[in-house]
């Protein structure tokens, strides 16, 4: 979508202005770069002074003080990307904007644009003033580290902003809005507990996977925001909305109705279904590979489980237990599939592969292959069907477009699943009595 810069830089500056005009704004932002940093960076040197001088844990709780004195900023850039479009409707200044000449993508960018430079100055601002007071006369200077963190700052920044940005053009309410933040706000703090375990540990140079997967992540974001941005969308979303139960009735009885199914189903989808198949192999080299990493007293006690069980004197009961266990599976990937964006698809046939490699590598091909038969030549097809159904439906969630019907395409595609599992759950069963009886037989 080709757009000028110029009107978009107009975009971007009106917004920057209008958060730096308000004080209260201006004094919290204040706040966050200057009062947190400083506060955070004289408790570092206290602890140095009264602490018995500098050590390893001095310097890790540092750099941690150091991550989290960047992040507090950046969770400021949900305020104002929030605020973005759902708040300019409720002070009525949403229309004025629209019916200007911009092109949606000019307003778009500049909207987004506009929310990153204040977070991004906010966050940095924070680091300088936070290294300013910290580490001078200590005796080191985490470079390599605190340029892992700034890499890894930008790139959760742009993620969150973009993400913020799309519910606040599609939430009706800024109560809406600030709800749905729930989505974004949570996984980002999972992320920031990892990082800062990470920091504390000594292995900070693992902040270069995060800063690429959160990179990965604000590039869809920012491309399922512009593909599904129209004014006119945004125009015709009334606040108030009536028999909304009866219309969600509705559309989850048209998109079962309208799901393929059996053969049908399987030639529309046989791309991802091929894609989770080729999982397996991957994870079965992958558990190959790991076998010379992974120490036996880790893996030790979950093989022992594993034999224990497929021991049982009951088949019954095992074939009841590896059932359940599969059915359980498919039913968790397909309610994970949209927020991992299908990665859950990919688990379903990759995790059984690297458990088949990791047996070939402590003993042989032929006796891990053969511990798999004949069950799995029913349950690796089902997993990779299913598997293949929840790529599906990541790939729905991530598409949008201009004229709507993201949710109607998304319950579509779980609808596609919830009616393959009618002719899938037999086949598990089948595939279950196979396992539990194999394993009583004589090896």
């Amino acid at each position: 979508m080709r757009l000028d810069r110029r009107k978009a830089l107009l975009v971007a500056e009106r917004d920057f202005r209008d958060a730096a005009g308000d004080l209260r704004l201006a004094l919290a932002m204040a706040g966050l770069a200057i009062v947190i940093p400083i506060a955070a960076g004289s408790g570092i040197r206290a602890l140095v002074l009264f602490g018995g001088g500098l050590s390893d844990l001095v310097e890790r709780v540092s750099i941690v003080g150091a991550f989290f004195v960047v992040f507090l900023p950046a969770s400021y850039s949900l305020v104002l990307a929030l605020e973005s479009f759902v708040g300019e409707r409720e002070r009525a200044t949403l229309e004025v904007l629209l019916s200007t000449s911009l092109k949606e993508a000019e307003i778009y960018v500049g909207k987004v644009a506009s929310v990153l430079a204040i977070s991004l100055f906010l966050c940095f601002g924070a680091l300088l003033v936070y290294c300013a007071v910290t580490f001078p006369g200590l005796g080191y200077f985490p470079l390599g580290v605190l340029v892992s963190l700034g890499v890894s700052t930008i790139c959760q920044v742009a993620a969150m902003v973009a993400g913020a940005v799309i519910v606040s053009a599609n939430a009706r309410t800024m109560r809406a809005a600030n709800v749905m933040a729930s989505f974004i706000i949570l996984p980002m703090s999972i992320v920031l507990q990892v990082e800062a375990a990470l920091i504390l540990v000594g292995r900070g140079e693992l902040l270069w996977g995060f800063a690429a997967a959160m990179a990965v992540g604000a590039f869809i974001l920012l491309r399922m925001g512009l593909g599904g941005f129209s004014r006119e969308a945004l125009l015709s979303r009334d606040a108030g909305t009536k028999g909304r139960l009866r219309r969600a009735k509705r559309a989850l009885a048209d998109a079962y109705g309208k799901a393929p199914g059996g053969l049908t189903l399987i030639r529309a989808r046989l791309v991802p279904i091929l894609a989770s198949l080729l999982a397996f192999p991957v994870g079965a080299g992958l558990g190959y590979l790991a076998a010379g990493v992974l120490p036996g007293r880790v893996v030790g006690p979950v093989l022992s489980s594993v034999l224990a069980a497929a021991g049982r004197p009951d088949p019954a009961s095992l074939a009841l237990a590896v059932f359940l266990h599969n059915l359980l599976a498919i039913v968790v990937a397909g309610l994970l599939a949209a927020v991992t964006l299908g990665l859950t698809g990919y688990l379903l046939t990759a995790l059984p592969g690297a458990l088949v490699g990791y047996a070939a590598a402590v003993s042989s091909w032929s006796l891990a292959l053969t511990g798999i038969l004949p069950n799995g030549l029913i349950e690796i097809p089902v997993a990779a069907i299913a598997g293949g159904l929840a790529i599906h439906i990541g790939a729905s969630a991530i598409h949008m477009e201009p004229d709507g019907g993201w949710t109607r395409r998304l319950l579509g595609a779980q609808a596609e699943l919830a009616k393959a599992l009618l002719w899938l759950v037999p086949l598990l069963a089948i595939g279950a009595l196979l396992e539990a009886y194999a394993a009583q037989l004589p090896r």
